[in-house]
């Protein structure tokens, strides 16, 4: 007689919750041998049974009825009068618990706010809810990122300096460029002092002290790196990734020449520095900024204490150079260490650099300038500044900041107090830098958009789901406010680094300076998953309209089918954009062929090639045959429909 069955050996009859979301295989034990090794709860529960393949005629009118009544609301039409004129058509109990797009219109009808909605971002697979490092810059600056940031490590095989400076002319275009692109965004050397040496140097260069050589050779790195590779080509007749790499081979070699890790002199920090800044999320960069903030500490520029011996503008110099260094210390932590702040101590007590233009500082002043009290030159170094200001005078601000870039579960009290916190800073940045800016100008409208990317993206990161404690396993629910300002914020980050990609202050160089990649291909991901339940607005149209730049900068991604990510965010998109086209379908009388972007299209034809091409190697099934696969153009496929296809 067999034994009798036990209980861990009975198998269900579908997969337990957790393997069915991983879309992996699952034994089908109680519990399954994936939860045992993931150390989960094995929970099953009978899969939602499927939706009949064409929607209901009461559930179309009731989609019509809700966004009709989107459209009253929105050109302010009251129709309270006749909100209680529901008469139940039996669907209620059935959709209440969906994701369909009804569940809006029968709360309206029925007077119901939910007070929680479910974050679909919670849903995603984790390729998508944890997304790579993918390198969202210009295809010029990608082959970039593989150059060594010492080329030159043989003694043996260093060419000599004077031969590589560029001719007069060049050095002259090089230095304006600086001037334009790069000086407004750093601020660390005096223009008008120091535009006569370079002018003098650029006839004989080998007549330069070796500090100015360091210096010039950091000048040259940064201004072709704010260059496009056209400029560089048309300007030089050199490509940009060949002069790069000269240039900054040439700084190195230049600096320790002038044997910078011991040199007290301030032009040799300063040529350290924007060397640094040309490459600033390299391995090496992290421990030579370390480098460069004990050179900084060890000449004194941490410290607010008067030297008799050192005049009033050398002081105001050094007082800018320490606080970019504080700056670039913090970019390569987050780089290298995430999370991992630069303790209070280190900032200093050294007061802010003066709110002035270089022209309002000479070498030979006696005493300090009258500050101006609207923007100068320095408005966009001052507006970084200031945060580390903050958090260097306020223990309660710096606590709650490195909260926020730890990236640990937080709970919903300490989340209030970290928005509380960033409220804090906005409204600083409002009084004492946005309310006067003119957005005309080209500093301004650049720093008007970094100040607004700082502040989007903390709150992107206090409200995001992969930080909040969930209650619920993996589901994230939270109150339809908090999921509204979570993708408005999301939005907001991303159309601020569209701004400042487009300004005067290069793609190129903003790529270098500023650490974007990660956070925007996170924030492109939780923007089209939400997507998929907004439909209307003037939030959701500027949203798609990032969406369609992302697809149009970066092609790889409809073109690289071998990677994994990018197949996961095109189907990602592709469900999104159904949502979306019905809308415009139905509130908005779109005609379906002027609905559909160039880059849905492009998606959607990826997509039917494989299909097509399968189909044409079944024998005796010519092309015609594809209409009876329903594939046709002409065919409106609706959202079941769409759904199944993509899982083909």
């Amino acid at each position: 007689m067999p034994p009798p069955t036990t209980t861990s050996q009975v198998l269900l009859k579908h997969a337990c919750s957790l393997c069915a979301r991983r879309k992996v295989k699952c034994d089908k034990r109680d519990p399954c041998s994936n939860c045992l090794k993931a150390q989960a709860v094995c929970s099953y529960e009978a899969p939602i049974p499927p939706r009949p393949r064409k929607r209901a005629a009461d559930e179309d009118l009731l989609i019509r009825l809700g966004l009709y009544e989107d459209l009253m609301r929105k050109h302010n039409v009251d129709f309270t009068h006749c909100a209680n004129t529901w008469v139940s058509s039996g669907l209620e109990g059935r959709l209440k618990g969906s994701d369909s797009p009804m569940k809006s219109a029968f709360a309206l009808a029925e007077n119901i706010a939910p007070s929680v909605e479910r974050c679909l971002w919670s849903d995603l697979d984790s390729e998508l809810e944890h997304p790579p490092n993918q390198i969202l810059y210009p295809k010029e600056d990608a082959a970039l990122r593989s150059l060594s940031l010492l080329p030159f490590s043989s003694p043996g095989t260093q060419p000599e300096l004077d031969g590589l400076h560029p001719e007069p002319r060049s050095i002259y275009r090089l230095w304006q460029t600086f001037v334009e692109s790069v000086n407004p965004l750093t601020k660390i050397v005096h223009v008008p002092s120091l535009q006569q040496r370079i002018l003098d140097a650029s006839w004989d260069p080998s007549t330069a002290s070796t500090s100015l050589k360091a210096l010039l050779f950091a000048i040259y790195t940064l201004a072709v790196s704010s260059m496009s590779a056209d400029d560089c080509l048309a300007s030089f007749g050199e490509t940009r990734s060949a002069l790069l790499m000269r240039y900054r081979a040439a700084t190195f070699q230049a600096l320790v020449e002038v044997d910078f890790f011991r040199s007290r002199e301030l032009q040799v920090l300063q040529a350290f520095v924007l060397f640094l800044l040309a490459d600033p999320e390299c391995d090496l960069a992290s421990t030579l900024t370390g480098a460069a903030i004990r050179l900084g500490q060890k000449m004194g520029l941490h410290r607010d204490n008067a030297d008799p011996k050192i005049s009033f503008f050398e002081k105001e110099m050094r007082i800018r150079l320490w606080w970019q260094l504080c700056g670039l210390d913090a970019r390569t932590r987050a780089v290298s260490s995430p999370g991992v702040n630069s303790p209070r101590s280190e900032l200093g007590d050294v007061r802010l650099p003066l709110n002035v233009n270089d022209a309002d500082l000479h070498p030979d002043m006696v005493g300090p300038p009258i500050e101006h009290k609207s923007p100068t030159e320095m408005m966009y170094v001052l507006m970084k500044f200031a945060v580390t200001s903050w958090l260097r005078t306020s223990p309660k601000a710096a606590a709650v900041f490195e909260n926020i870039f730890q990236g640990h579960a937080r709970s919903k009290t300490c989340i209030e107090r970290e928005e509380e916190a960033i409220n804090g800073l906005e409204a600083m940045y409002q009084e004492r830098l946005l309310c006067n800016l003119d957005r005309r100008i080209p500093l301004h409208d650049y720093t008007h958009a970094m100040a607004n990317l700082a502040i989007a993206r903390m709150r992107f990161k206090i409200h995001h789901p992969r930080w909040r404690a969930a209650a619920n396993g993996d589901k994230v629910f939270r109150s339809g406010k908090e999921n509204d300002a979570l993708f408005e914020s999301a939005v907001i980050s991303l159309q601020m680094v569209n701004v400042a990609m487009r300004s005067k202050f290069s793609s190129q160089l903003f790529a270098h300076m500023h650490m974007t990649s990660k956070f925007q291909m996170d924030a492109y991901v939780y923007v089209i998953s939400d997507l998929r339940q907004r439909y209307s607005g003037d939030l959701v149209a500027l949203a798609w309209n990032m969406v369609e730049e992302l697809y149009v900068k970066h092609p790889e991604i409809i073109n690289d089918t071998e990677n994994t990510f990018f197949a996961s965010l095109s189907t990602l998109t592709l469900k999104a954009w159904e949502a979306r086209r019905n809308v415009l379908l139905l509130s908005e009388g779109v005609w379906e062929s002027n609905a559909t972007p160039q880059f849905i299209q492009s998606l959607w034809d990826g997509r039917q090639a494989p299909i097509e091409a399968s189909v044409q190697t079944i024998p005796g099934l010519d092309s015609h045959g594809l209409e009876d696969l329903k594939l046709g153009s002409d065919i409106n496929l609706d959202l079941d429909d769409w759904n199944d296809f993509l899982q083909l």
